[in-house]
């Protein structure tokens, strides 16, 4: 039974397990974004401090400053104001010998530039960098400065303060943050949303409890007596247990495949149909009852479940039952009537009634009492004698003559699974001859000789009559009941005449 907890730590595992995955998504995304978005920045400060230090290094008073090596307060208020129109840090007029004439400090003017990077500019190539400098860890723009006569005079620097970058790195980053603070929110309802879904998918059931189902399920079909056999909406096995495996190898010698077609094993297998049928199959000599129904999910047909009983069992019980009625109702019909026969014999005698009394002795003489009685005589098993009573009802039925010579007497026995294997092998004979109305040409011997029954059958038919029956008795459910009976066949024929001789062991039962 589930409880609470289980269902609970399963929800939080799912909900965990797929906000995890959202988490790790999102991190990864902001990080790289970030990353792409300061890479962005940076370069975009590099292409605007080299425009910006391209204007400065055109201006004529920082031609005629750098010319004469001198710096100027007009110079400095420039710089200053191009420092202030441009969002810069600082801008710095350098001679070639490294000597600032502008600085955002006054007292750093005169002095020489710190950082060493400024070395390629000096050289006449513009470039960037990031430095430490007086301001602190910056980007830094250089441009030289050439005279009228191409001869470099001079170097612009300017640039910008790392945390600077950084700050507007971050205010770039402020709409992505909330977005993504959006998309966590997002991600947080699709996990709990995921969890709650998978766990009503699952029917609220723990991995282990489904995992313990599932074994349970596969027990139960695999050991049940029933074949069962699974298949999807073309047909195709899916699943089919240990007693579906036997039955088809029965069927039809050889092995069942997951992924075979059901038809091949069952021919007559009808397409899906909404309702679930019964049929029965009769081959080797074996009834199968197959049951099928549609298997639905959610409204719909995914494929057909097949439920296999051997009705051969059945019948053979229901057969077993009959012979022992009929084997009963005879005892207690001789039990009873045996005084009331002497009684109407003592008396037509007595009244010299002759002809009346021929009359009622042939009645009581009827072939199908004779045979009766002859049976309970002969045979000392009575489900033997029962089984024979019974065949002889149903070559009645039809209007059949059923006659067996007993010689010599059939006596009990307590291996009564002999009886049952020799009842067997007489079934499928009778069964034949009864379809094909050969009871009249048939003489049957049965008795007890060496531990074994042995019976013969003696028969006239055509030659494709004789072929079938020979195909019955030498088919594989004919002989393996042979074989598991420990028995013997013998066949001899001709053009229009059959003899079947079998032995079954059969141990008599010392008293």
């Amino acid at each position: 039974m589930k409880t609470p907890r289980k269902g609970q730590r399963l929800w939080m595992k799912l909900t965990l397990m797929v906000l995890m995955t959202v988490i790790v998504t999102l991190i990864t995304s902001y990080i790289l974004l970030n990353q792409q978005i300061t890479k962005s920045v940076k370069k975009n400060e590099e292409i605007h401090l080299l425009k910006v230090a391209r204007t400065i290094s055109e201006y004529p008073l920082v031609h005629q400053s750098l010319e004469q090596k001198k710096t100027s307060s007009e110079l400095q208020e420039y710089a200053n104001q191009m420092k202030t129109n441009y969002d810069l840090d600082f801008v710095v007029v350098m001679t070639m010998d490294h000597i600032r004439l502008t600085h955002p400090d006054p007292t750093k003017i005169n002095q020489a530039f710190q950082g060493g990077d400024e070395e390629s500019a000096l050289k006449g190539v513009e470039s960037t960098s990031i430095a430490e400098g007086t301001l602190g860890p910056s980007l830094r723009a250089f441009v030289p400065v050439f005279s009228t006569d191409n001869t470099e005079i001079g170097v612009i620097a300017l640039g910008v303060k790392t945390a600077t970058i950084k700050l507007i790195s971050q205010e770039t980053m402020k709409p992505l943050t909330l977005s993504l603070i959006i998309a966590f929110s997002f991600g947080l309802g699709a996990a709990i949303f995921t969890a709650y879904t998978l766990k009503k998918q699952m029917y609220d059931l723990e991995p282990k409890e489904i995992a313990r189902l599932l074994e349970e399920r596969n027990a139960m079909l695999d050991y049940t007596k029933d074949a069962i056999v699974v298949t999807d909406k073309e047909n195709t096995i899916s699943l089919a247990n240990f007693e579906a495996q036997r039955i088809f190898s029965l069927i039809s010698e050889k092995e069942i495949i997951v992924g075979s077609s059901i038809q091949d094993f069952l021919p007559n297998t009808t397409a899906i149909s909404d309702e679930s049928i019964d049929k029965l199959y009769h081959t080797n000599g074996l009834d199968y009852l197959v049951s099928s129904a549609p298997i639905i999910v959610r409204k719909k047909i995914i494929g057909q479940i097949f439920i296999i009983r051997d009705a051969t069992e059945l019948h053979l019980l229901t057969d077993r039952l009959f012979n022992t009625t009929a084997y009963a109702t005879t005892l207690q019909a001789q039990s009873h009537n045996f005084l009331n026969k002497l009684h109407v014999i003592y008396g037509l005698t007595d009244l010299e009634d002759y002809e009346q009394l021929m009359e009622y002795l042939e009645k009581i003489l009827e072939p199908e009492q004779e045979f009766a009685q002859r049976m309970v005589y002969l045979v000392h098993n009575p489900v033997i004698a029962g089984f024979l009573i019974g065949e002889r009802s149903k070559f009645s039925e039809k209007n059949s003559p059923f006659m067996i010579e007993v010689y010599p007497d059939i006596p009990v026995t307590d291996q009564q699974n002999a009886a049952h294997y020799w009842m067997s092998l007489i079934r499928v004979l009778n069964q034949f001859i009864l379809e094909h109305e050969l009871a009249e040409k048939l003489q049957i011997r049965f008795g007890f000789w060496n531990q074994h029954l042995q019976t013969t059958y003696e028969l006239e038919l055509d030659t494709l009559l004789q072929s079938n029956l020979l195909n019955e008795i030498e088919g594989a459910y004919f002989k393996k009941i042979l074989l598991r009976a420990n028995g013997q066949m013998n066949i001899e024929k001709n053009k229009n005449w059959l003899k079947i001789t079998f032995s079954v062991a059969y141990s008599e039962e010392l008293l």
